[in-house]
């Protein structure tokens, strides 16, 4: 079952329902499902093939998403927060020859930009249609392919992550559960939908019969007008709660009357959580940990255990089972460290045109996520960083999560980040980014490094900044942290 057949079940069940807000506009179900049929029916000449989608943030996304499957052919979102050579990058390397665009988008980009595809169609903001111009080639594809979401290239070049219809619905259903969804429920959607994490925001909220609400972070008045509108859940990135909780006071008068706020893309550290709870006594909180080649999401924080485990991903949820392997492949005891796999119906097809990637990523059945792991005595998974970040300094391998945890531990700072650079003799040093606290100086981290630390990772140089070294995607990586280190040394 794909997930647009549920709207169309829902559109004979509660036709009147609302499906999607969006500012002053909504849509019902049964509207939804119309609109969704009248552009599926121009893609009808294709039958399983690619088509990139350019569309902002929206109700009109959602519909082309929608579209896409209900067609039968294979959605390739385009995140249009990435810069344009990141998209020709992303265009370059697989092979579209179809795409779907909005008016706004086309006047963006440009006519040339779309020049190179043969087939162009553009959805207006009044739902009128303009198919430019049309051209069935011939496309071989995997007959189990539906979606191609890329990665946020944390650890390298954005990688095309192949999703079935089986994927796709079986995480919604366990995010189902988890968050306990009901049609009853309004579900906040104010990150970007062309990534796994707002993927599946709208997969669950749609298979479960409910209303999506569309925001975004641009205007920090309608995102709280949009939060205190009737939502049950909101859904974020930890970068997404440090932003509302400079506003204590708005934040407490409106999260007070929601059910859950969830997160993903990251642990969100016990001092958000501590503020929260401070906050809203009440609101449920609730982590989540996933990647995209597991159509998002793998793990998820009992909201009972917040407090106590916050350190941790805690437990898979419904359908996935988790383990921690050696290097052979072999599940290692208790508190011993290991890569963390996992297994289940919402693991992905394999990377697009890529085949000796996803041998290296799927072996056996198993989903190596690339991240070090420990499995508690209470069964939950402790993360340690991921296998990628590791630093070579002469003989010794380090991660540098490590050492930012040691250092935040046991001084007076906010965060602390590892930057590898380049050293003379043992080919690789470290210096330390520090956002700082109240009464953080230099001379004491250089103090306590001196004496905590084995002498090859004493740092080169401390720098403070003043804000988190985030990807485009909202997360903190190696590469955001090198990229900030290079901003602040150029800017010195």
């Amino acid at each position: 079952m794909r997930i647009d057949a549920y709207i169309s079940e829902y559109a004979r069940k509660i036709p009147l329902s609302i499906a999607l807000e969006e500012g002053k506009n909504s849509i019902s179900y049964v509207c939804l499902n119309e609109d969704i049929d009248a552009i599926a029916s121009l893609l009808m000449d294709f039958k399983q093939h690619r088509f990139a989608i350019l569309a902002e943030s929206g109700i009109q996304y959602i519909k082309i998403l929608m579209s896409v499957y209900r067609s039968a052919n294979i959605a390739i979102p385009l995140p249009i927060e990435f810069p344009k050579f990141s998209l020709e990058r992303i265009l370059n390397t697989s092979n579209i020859s179809n795409i779907i665009t909005t008016d706004l988008q086309y006047l963006r980009f440009g006519e040339d930009f779309f020049e190179p595809f043969g087939t162009v169609i553009v959805i207006s903001s009044d739902n009128s249609v303009k198919v430019l111009r049309k051209n069935v080639r011939n496309e071989i594809n995997n007959p189990n392919l539906r979606l191609v979401l890329y990665t946020s290239g944390t650890t390298g070049t954005p990688k095309g992550v192949m999703l079935s219809d089986r994927n796709l619905v079986a995480n919604a259903e366990s995010i189902i559960k988890v968050l306990r969804i009901t049609s009853g429920d309004k579900g906040a959607l104010v990150i970007s939908p062309h990534h796994a994490f707002g993927n599946s925001i709208i997969n669950s909220h749609l298979v479960a019969g409910s209303t999506i609400k569309i925001g975004n972070m641009n205007f920090i008045d309608p995102l709280f007008n949009l939060v205190g509108s009737g939502v049950s859940i909101f859904y974020g990135v930890p970068s997404t709660y440090n932003i509302l909780l400079k506003y204590p006071e708005r934040f407490k008068k409106t999260f007070k009357n929601l059910r859950t706020a969830a997160s993903a893309g990251g642990g969100m550290d016990k001092d958000t959580i501590r503020t929260i709870r401070a906050l809203t006594p009440y609101l449920e909180i609730l982590p989540m940990y996933g990647q995209t080649e597991a159509t998002a999401r793998l793990a998820y924080l009992p909201a009972e255990d917040v407090d106590k485990f916050a350190d941790t991903i805690g437990k898979a949820i419904p359908g996935v089972f988790l383990d921690v392997f050696d290097s052979e492949c072999r599940s290692v005891g208790l508190n011993a460290t290991g890569e963390l796999v996992a297994r289940g119906d919402n693991i992905f097809l394999g990377y697009l045109d890529d085949e000796a990637a996803t041998k290296k990523t799927v072996i056996e059945g198993w989903l190596h996520t690339g991240d070090f792991a420990q499995r508690l005595p209470n069964g939950y998974i402790r993360l340690l960083g991921r296998k990628d970040d590791l630093i070579k300094i002469g003989d010794h391998r380090v991660n540098p999560r490590e050492i930012e945890k040691q250092v935040e531990e046991n001084n007076e700072v906010s965060r602390v980040f590892v930057v590898p650079i380049s050293h003379e003799l043992m080919g690789t040093a470290i210096s330390l980014m520090v956002i700082p606290a109240e009464g953080t100086k230099i001379e004491k981290l250089f103090a306590f490094c001196r004496k905590s630390l084995p002498g090859y990772l004493y740092p080169r140089e401390i720098l403070f900044i003043d804000h988190l070294p985030l990807s485009e995607n909202g997360k903190i990586s190696n590469r955001s942290i090198i990229k900030e280190y290079q901003h602040v040394k150029a800017s010195m």
